[in-house]
């Protein structure tokens, strides 16, 4: 098969993996507050993408809930911290669509929930928990294989989700973004030359360059805000996902590759951390742009971008792509009340 196609042609490859109620187009408008003095500058407003679970999050359970479905899994464990963006999503497509789990979460000592943890707690129901040190926590991957065996032997059919859904049968669903930014394109009369983008574990930002790939559209240029990871690892992930889907879609050699580069936040860049410039950027956010934008990921990404355009030395219109979503203020909602 050929390694370039059509975005019909691609829709169709993809169709076959994915969830036909799920509503994957969303819209883009202007950004007012940052001057891209050589082009025009918009928003892809993913985070409408679900009132309830955060932005690119919902693409990639546009795969994963049928591949799950068809699997008819007795249990699947959702790995992650307790203030986790992905175990949310999942715990409310896992309850819709009666799909048996279990959590391996991160130690948390929190004296009460708030943000993702409350949420967390409005979900849960009789479900097992197992709590895992921090010490313990860099061999979760080894924690959950050796469950799964156990559950092997006892007759138990169990899928490991490992955390932010970085999993293989998330990646068709993550390529459907590559799609509907074409479609904005079409719709629009544009055509971006620049497209930002944030990177956790990286599944959304690879998902996006492989779907761009395949549509030949390798003339664009690609910015990742590391959010967590280093280019090293995203470029490891990029590649193993690469020769993944190639597999998958039975596609004989790889094509053009996109330029991509590797952008840090320029404020409070460890992962999870906040600070008070980064609170007073959420909201200058709200009353400029009138978007409700979480700190974590988006508005360091923000920032990113920012300083990225504030050069002057970027051709062409741009893309700045919001993963987040305002359910995410949640759990800053002291930080921000003490700011008024």
């Amino acid at each position: 098969m050929k390694n370039q196609f059509t975005s019909i042609e691609l829709q169709s490859i993809l169709t076959p993996f994915l969830e036909s109620s799920f509503n994957l187009h969303t819209r883009i408008h202007p950004l007012q507050s940052i001057k891209h003095i050589n082009g025009k500058l918009f928003i892809k407003r993913e985070d409408e993408l679900s009132s309830g679970i955060s932005g690119s999050k919902y693409r990639k359970y546009a795969s994963l809930i049928p591949f799950l479905l068809k699997e008819n899994f007795d249990e699947v464990v959702i790995i992650g911290g307790s203030n986790s963006n992905n175990v949310i999503a999942a715990m409310q497509l896992f309850r819709e669509n009666k799909i048996p789990f279990s959590l391996l979460l991160l130690e948390n000592h929190s004296s009460s929930p708030k943000g993702n943890e409350l949420w967390m707690k409005m979900l849960l129901g009789n479900e097992k928990i197992q709590y895992i040190s921090r010490d313990e926590w860099k061999k979760i991957d080894e924690i959950a294989e050796k469950y799964k065996d156990e559950k092997l032997k006892e007759g138990r059919k169990v899928f490991i989700l490992h955390e932010g859904a970085a999993v293989s049968e998330a990646i068709p669903g993550a390529m459907t973004l590559a799609l509907d930014i074409a479609q904005n394109e079409k719709e629009n009369n544009i055509s971006f030359r620049n497209i930002f983008i944030d990177s956790g574990l990286g599944i959304s930002a690879i998902g996006l360059i492989l779907g761009l790939e395949y549509l030949g559209l390798n003339d664009k240029e690609i910015y990742i805000t590391l959010i967590a990871g280093t280019e090293e690892e995203f470029k490891t992930k990029l590649e193993f996902y690469r020769n993944k889907i190639a597999v998958l879609f039975k596609i004989s050699g790889n094509a053009p590759m996109l330029k991509l580069d590797f952008l840090t936040p320029p404020s409070a860049a460890s992962f999870g951390s906040i600070n008070d410039t980064i609170i007073q950027k959420t909201i200058s956010i709200a009353r400029e742009e009138g978007i409700l934008m979480e700190p974590v990921y988006s508005i360091k990404h923000f920032m990113a971008m920012e300083n990225v355009l504030s050069e002057g030395k970027k051709e062409g219109d741009a893309l700045f792509i919001y993963n987040g979503g305002a359910l995410g203020l949640a759990g800053f909602a002291e930080k921000l009340s003490l700011q008024f």
